[in-house]
């Protein structure tokens, strides 16, 4: 269990923010079921996957939900995070500004970040 986690200062209230507004529409028992209680990752200083540019998580502008339902190479179709019970979710991240890959991208559906693509 974590009891906190680095990010960067500039994206600290937005987060902080969405959180505190996930707690409040689904209650601890619906976060817990619908397993957004597990973290995946926030600041880690690296380069993105295959790549040779900085992840966005090296900058602590980006955090990873329950990384093993919702796998890096998945799309909707196997990602948990795809399925409606999740809309509410995705929607209170994006009223904040920040930005879903799986959403945009259709795959990492765990990673979310502050920064546009």
């Amino acid at each position: 269990m974590i009891h906190g986690f680095a990010c960067h200062e500039r994206v600290h209230d937005s987060l902080y923010r969405v959180l505190d507004r996930v707690l409040d529409h689904y209650g601890l028992e619906e976060i817990q079921r619908l397993r957004l209680d597990l973290w995946g990752g926030c600041l880690n200083v690296r380069k993105k996957r295959g790549g040779t540019t900085s992840s966005m998580h090296s900058w602590g502008i980006a955090v990873d939900y329950d990384p093993l339902r919702n796998k890096l190479p998945w799309g909707r179709t196997r990602a948990a995070f795809a399925k409606p019970d999740y809309d509410r979710w995705w929607q209170l991240w994006e009223e904040e500004g920040w930005v879903s890959l799986g959403r945009t991208r259709n795959f990492d559906w765990m990673h979310i970040q502050a920064s546009k693509l």
